[in-house]
């Protein structure tokens, strides 16, 4: 009985974890050159084009190696590299590619590798090297990732502090208000009183603000925690 409880333990949590995972890179097909090709499949919460510049950063970086298709004049869908070597996937020259779009909430990457023409890197015809190609994605995607939540709570935290300084620059107009209506005439102090009401409201609005925020923090945090390095 103890372990059959035990068991159920385990296979709670393996479900939560699995659960918990922030990203999931699926095999799939994408239409190329009027075919379908196997490719790589997954999904981020960032758009399109913070992927592809992210991409073309971690490949320049790793493997330097140029992607073509996004610049200060082009962004296409697909954006590709020819002719290209990395050891970890094949000895061979390769042609790589990435399709990346927006959809609702983010956006979705398909990643697929040929030799050349029409040789395209499946997980039947090529499963060592589609194996490596998913580990290249992964290790891009909690990289990517890591970066583009990071950057998110960074600019959520400036915010929050925006948001402090005009709390501050609001408490002190209020208290300033206060110490001159002490001597002003009763039209004044009303006067005075009433625009109290107004910054106090306005701090309310702040706060609640703050509030959001927070928890939009906490939620990327959680996401963070579900990038699981394999």
């Amino acid at each position: 009985m103890i372990k059959i409880k035990l068991l159920l333990l385990f296979i709670l949590f393996v479900v939560v974890r699995v659960d918990a995972q922030t990203f999931r890179i699926d095999t799939t097909d994408v239409s190329f050159e009027n075919k379908l090709r196997p490719c790589l499949h997954v999904t981020y919460d960032a758009p399109a084009k913070t992927v592809k510049k992210g991409w073309e950063d971690y490949m320049k970086r790793n493997y330097k190696i140029k992607i073509k298709g996004i610049g200060l004049f082009t962004d296409k869908d697909i954006i590709d590299a020819e002719d290209v070597t990395i050891h970890s996937i094949a000895d061979k020259r390769m042609n790589m590619y990435a399709k990346v779009t927006d959809i609702p909430g983010g956006s979705e990457m398909k990643f697929f590798m040929s030799f050349g023409y029409d040789f395209f890197i499946g997980p039947d015809n090529y499963g060592k090297e589609f194996g490596s190609m998913h580990q290249l994605l992964n290790d891009f995607s909690v990289k990517f990732l890591n970066d583009f939540y990071g950057d998110e709570i960074s600019s959520a935290l400036k915010k929050i502090k925006g948001y402090e300084r005009d709390i501050k620059k609001k408490n002190k107009e209020i208290g300033s208000n206060i110490k001159k209506s002490k001597n002003a005439s009763d039209a004044v102090a009303s006067g005075l009183e009433g625009k109290n009401n107004t910054l106090n409201l306005e701090i309310d609005r702040l706060q609640a603000k703050i509030k959001d925020i927070q928890e939009e923090i906490e939620t990327i945090k959680l996401k963070q925690e579900g990038i699981i390095v394999k």
